[in-house]
């Protein structure tokens, strides 16, 4: 349900009440007793219907992604709540997500690699190169992977949205890491071919997921971007819509 259709619905809701509260204070047939009783019920639906709004209010704010704080750009304020698709809640952070749905890219992943020939390695660097040849253009909302293609510009959470969603098309495993400002794609193979010499990993859950920073032209998969685990502020599995537990993290080279 959109946004704006919850808030409608609770506006309403505030607005009945309300009107029953009137029409019960105001009837000069009711008994003093019945008086006293409409004043209670009164307060106790005002303390429930405030109760409501508040807690409407909790799960609703303002974001800017490649910060992950609480922020509203004048010129592009973002309004959702974490009842929405692709919204998540990761270490106290509020962060919106938006890949493609299954299905969307499979013709343009399935273009890209086609000339691999099921070599995986192959696969998954054609993939992260056609995404770090996008050029690198901030803004201030978390754009939808299609919609990065279509304007040919990204930046690091658009960009990191498009390359998880072209991974998912070709069924590997990967994980989103925040750090302040910034976001990147840690990604699983087994094929160690196209790796640079002492490729940046993280293990996790006895897996080896390689570095992939997509705001890097003609970088390679495995290639450090500078950021290591003391300066996560979250990792987070989106397949399986958790968070991984830093104290089972190992970050190595090679």
């Amino acid at each position: 349900m959109d946004l704006w259709i919850k808030i409608l619905l609770v506006a309403l809701f505030g607005i009945l009440i309300y009107r029953e509260i009137l029409k019960s204070l105001h009837n000069p047939h009711k008994r003093p007793l019945q008086k006293s009783k409409a004043g209670f019920m009164s307060f106790i639906t005002i303390t429930i219907l405030i109760g409501v709004f508040t807690y409407a209010g909790i799960f609703v704010t303002k974001i800017e992604t490649r910060d992950l704080r609480s922020f509203t750009p004048s010129h592009s304020p973002q309004m959702i709540s974490i009842y929405d698709p692709g919204v998540i809640e990761l270490e106290g952070m509020v962060i919106k997500t938006n890949l493609a749905h299954q299905g969307e890219l499979t013709a343009l992943a399935t273009q890209l690699t086609s000339a691999c020939a099921g070599d995986k390695g192959c696969e998954l660097q054609s993939l992260f190169d056609y995404v770090t040849h996008i050029p690198y253009r901030t803004d201030h909302t978390s754009r939808n992977a299609k919609k990065v293609i279509e304007t040919n510009w990204g930046d690091c959470d658009d960009k990191s949205n498009l390359f998880a969603s072209l991974l998912n098309e070709r069924g590997f495993d990967y994980r989103f890491v925040y750090v302040p400002r910034h976001v990147f794609v840690v990604v699983h193979t087994e094929d160690g071919d196209n790796l640079p010499f002492l490729p940046a990993s993280l293990q996790i859950e006895g897996k080896k997921f390689y570095y992939a920073e997509t705001t890097a032209k003609n970088s390679k998969i495995g290639e450090f971007n500078g950021q290591f685990p003391h300066s996560f502020e979250g990792i987070y599995d989106i397949k399986k819509d958790e968070a991984v537990d830093h104290e089972t993290v190992s970050f190595s080279f090679g």
